[in-house]
Parts: structure tokens; sequence; C-alpha cells
């Protein structure tokens, strides 16, 4: 039995996932297929790169990832070092799991320091470009399921697009980040780890100003304040959340609606 998970912009309003599900039960004996997250938006491969990297650590080896994100070049949140290519397509070999991708970026934001092995996928023309979840994804992960050498489909390559999200930043009296990711309840997951949060405090009391509040403390569950209080916790996977007690830290941060597009910079200052 062999594990593939979705990690795609396709959505559940129209037919597309469930074709491609559909095509992966044909090719693939007795499949388990798990969807990640197949509502991401705008593009956001940073969006896709943390469901992954953090979802990774739970399969077993060898399953197989499948992410139908493509990375269009926008401002701001990534570094540029290098061209994307929509067209190329990667399967890369990570903590012993299979990862297929288009050349976008995602496996040097799953680890900066990102070393492979990666192959660049063969496909037969341009029009399977067009659904390339169905016609080519799904042909690559029925080929690792059957266990089929990769010299069939792939050629071993290090000339694949790098992206690399801003790092935090110490100082002497303050750690600066800024958000990765905003989950469904509206909670803001920020690039500030637990280690280097605790690094940069070296057991001094620290402030995080926000919008008409401040915030002096990490809480260990969101019940720790208030209904409605906002407040900052490490979530399952380390990182550092600014959420609000039964509702929306992204509401707090960004109450009016003018676009998807959300750059939260987040400074904590310490004080001896």
């Amino acid at each position: 039995m062999s594990i593939v998970t979705l990690t795609t912009d396709l959505g559940y309003r129209d037919p597309y996932l469930a074709i491609v599900k559909a095509c992966l039960h044909s090719r693939i004996s007795n499949p388990r297929i798990i969807d990640l997250s197949c509502d991401i938006k705008d593009n956001a491969i940073t969006d896709a790169a943390y469901i992954l990297k953090t979802t990774i650590p739970f399969f077993p080896e060898k399953t197989i990832h499948l992410v139908g994100v493509k990375f269009i070049i926008s401002k701001g949140i990534i570094h540029k070092k290098n061209e994307v290519d929509n067209t190329r397509y990667l399967l890369a070999f990570y903590q012993n799991q299979y990862i297929i991708t288009p050349d976008n970026g995602l496996l040097t934001l799953l680890d900066a320091g990102f070393s492979g092995p990666v192959y660049q996928l063969y496909y037969q023309d341009a029009g399977q470009h067009r659904f390339f979840l169905k016609d080519i994804f799904v042909d690559i992960a029925a080929h690792l399921a059957a266990q089929k050498p990769l010299s069939d489909i792939a050629i071993e390559t290090t000339d694949f697009y790098k992206a690399f999200q801003l790092e935090s930043f110490a100082s002497p009296d303050n750690l600066k980040g800024k958000n990765i990711y905003v989950d469904d309840f509206g909670n803001i997951v920020t690039n500030i780890t637990r280690e280097q949060f605790l690094a940069a405090q070296k057991g001094r009391t620290f402030s995080i100003v926000l919008p008409g509040t401040r915030i002096s403390k990490i809480s260990n569950t969101y019940d720790d304040v208030k209904f409605g209080d906002a407040l900052a916790l490490f979530n399952s996977f380390g990182y550092l959340e600014i959420a609000l007690n039964g509702g929306s830290a992204f509401k707090l941060m960004h109450p009016r609606e003018i676009g998807r597009t959300f750059d939260f910079n987040l400074t904590i200052d310490f004080y001896d």
C-alpha cells in the first residue's frame, strides 16, 4: 500500500482534485490518498512549504508527496536567487520520503540547507503541463509505488530554483521576525523558533507590542488568557505564534479587507 499526499491549489468546488484522485486509484493498487491542504491561495508556495514541513515527520518512509503549487514571482517575501521554471518538475528524496513538485523553490523553503538528491523529471510534451498533477505527477507516483528505477523517469540535477525566506534577526535588545503562515483560525505563525527566542531572551523580561495591546509572557495554551485577549505561544512545531483566544489575530493585525497579501513584522524587545 502506497501513501500519497496532496498539497494543491485546486480547491474542492471544481472536479479537478477528484480527477487527480481517480487517476491515482487507476494507476496505483489500493493507494491511501491524504489531503495535506488543497486550498492553497494566491500561489502561496510559502504556505505549501510550511504545511509540508510540519507534516512530513508524521508520515512513514517512502510516502509520496505531490505538491501542485506553482510559484509566481511577486514582491517581498522571498529572496530571488535564480529563475523559477514552472514547466520544469522535480523529484526529491527528503527525510526518506519522496517529494514531487514544480521547480518553484519549495525544497530550500523546507530546509535552507537542502542537499538532495534532486532529480529532473522527464515528460512527453507541453500539453501535459496544462494539468501536470494529472498528466505528469500521477505517472511519477505510480512509477515510485511500483518501485521501478528512477533512471527511467528522471536525471539527477543540482540545478534547481532556490528560494529563501527572510530569517529572524537578533540584536542585543530585540528579536525581529515575520509571519510565515496564517491558519484558518487567524493564528499568525512567525519564523521565530523557541530556540531562537530563548537564546535572545537570556532570561530577561520582554514585550511584544500589538495594536491596542502588549504581550509580556509566553502562554502554554490559548486558555491561559481571557476570552478575546491576545497571546503568544510556541505551537506544536516550535514556532512562535500570535493568537487571540476565541478570535482571529489576523483580523486584529489586519482589520480591513485590503487584499489577501499579509506581511506582519514582529519585534520582541528585551529588558534587563
